[in-house]
């Protein structure tokens, strides 16, 4: 049976692979990501050489071309799932898995498949900003599209009471994971936002200038804003109130912007031109996967934006079908998927 159109195409559930599903459908619809592995040439960037050899980037592109064939209503996607489960276990088997560990696996994986563009450095790297520097050494001085597109930099700094002395690490992350406010039905994003890059108290951090532990004022900014910002709910926790560990669900509704997300107040102050290659630091959702239910019974879903249609589609496993925007703010909402990138047509892509 025909799907109703390209990127319509529902994956089969091969056994507890909803979590799976929901991740492989936010991807398919990251519209570069989906041109990146639809253009043959990919194939020259693949990483041979590393722990995965390249068969996870060549299977999900695999996969993400199935889905925009416009030829079938539902693909199995049992190849992928064979590679993964045999570099991390719990993916191969039937047992539910969490759709924001796979995809934080997953974007590791694929960027070390794609790793193979050299950075451009003009000068050394002890003369660099520390922020470019801290770049450029996690990743081991070389590029892939997936770092391009979708890892970001979060910059820590801790300020002494005292004597005003600041020290600052970087640290380079592939989504933001948010707090939801404690006791609350229903937050905004602003307000998970707020609590993660908002100051805290440290106490007795050792300050090196005053060579003594002193109280301390920890801050987190952004460093550099990725191409697309992935944000992860924390909504499951352990249970202070039983002897043995039980995981509760919070079903918080958090309100977040289908469009207009402006990141700008996160941004560190020092980083604002580092910042310049972005046209914009306003972001537009294209893809939500949900979770509903428990962490023991639980099923995933993806809502995502389809370029060519420019309508929201629910992709329930191999179910796919239309839904309204104002139905895409639920509690179920997991992982959000914004792009700061300008919308370009998908129609030529085969």
């Amino acid at each position: 049976m025909k799907s109703t159109g390209r990127g319509l195409t529902g994956l089969k559930n091969l056994g507890n692979t909803c979590y799976m599903n929901s991740i492989l459908q936010c991807l398919s619809n990251t519209h570069f990501l989906n041109e990146f592995f639809h253009d043959p040439s990919f194939k020259m960037h693949l990483n041979r050489n590393n722990k995965t050899q390249g068969k996870i980037g060549e299977e999900v592109a695999a996969v993400i071309k199935a889905l925009w064939t416009g030829q079938y209503k539902c693909i199995a996607s049992k190849n992928l799932r064979y590679v993964v489960g045999q570099y991390e276990r719990q993916f191969g088997g039937i047992e539910q898995q969490d759709s924001h560990e796979f995809l934080t696996i997953l974007m590791d994986w694929l960027h070390s498949d794609l790793q193979t563009k050299q950075m451009q450095i003009s000068t050394s790297l002890d003369q660099l900003p520390p922020s470019e520097k801290a770049w450029i050494e996690h990743f081991k001085g070389k590029d892939s599209y997936i770092s391009e597109l979708f890892y970001g930099q979060i910059k820590s700094t801790v300020k002494c009471t005292r004597c005003h002395k600041e020290s600052a690490t970087y640290e380079s992350f592939s989504n933001l994971s948010l707090e939801l406010p404690q006791d609350s039905n229903i937050c905004y994003l602003e307000n998970c936002l707020d609590m993660y890059f908002n100051g805290e108290e440290v106490r007795g951090w050792h300050c090196p200038k005053c060579k003594s532990n002193q109280d301390a004022i920890k801050k987190l900014d952004i460093s550099r804003l990725p191409s697309i910002l992935v944000v992860h709910f924390k909504r499951f926790y352990a249970d202070p109130d039983t002897m043995a560990t039980v995981y509760r669900k919070k079903q918080t509704l958090v309100k977040f912007p289908l469009s207009e997300l402006n990141m700008t107040r996160y941004l560190a102050r020092t980083e604002v031109n580092r910042n310049k290659r972005l046209t914009t630091f306003r972001y537009h959702l294209y893809g939500v996967s949900n979770h509903y239910g428990s962490m023991e019974s639980g099923h995933y879903m993806a809502f995502c934006l389809n370029n060519i249609h420019q309508k929201w589609f629910k992709f329930d496993d191999y179910n796919v079908s239309s839904i309204d925007a104002s139905d895409v703010q639920a509690s179920a909402a997991y992982i959000l998927f914004y792009s700061c990138l300008p919308d370009r047509p998908q129609s030529d892509v085969r």
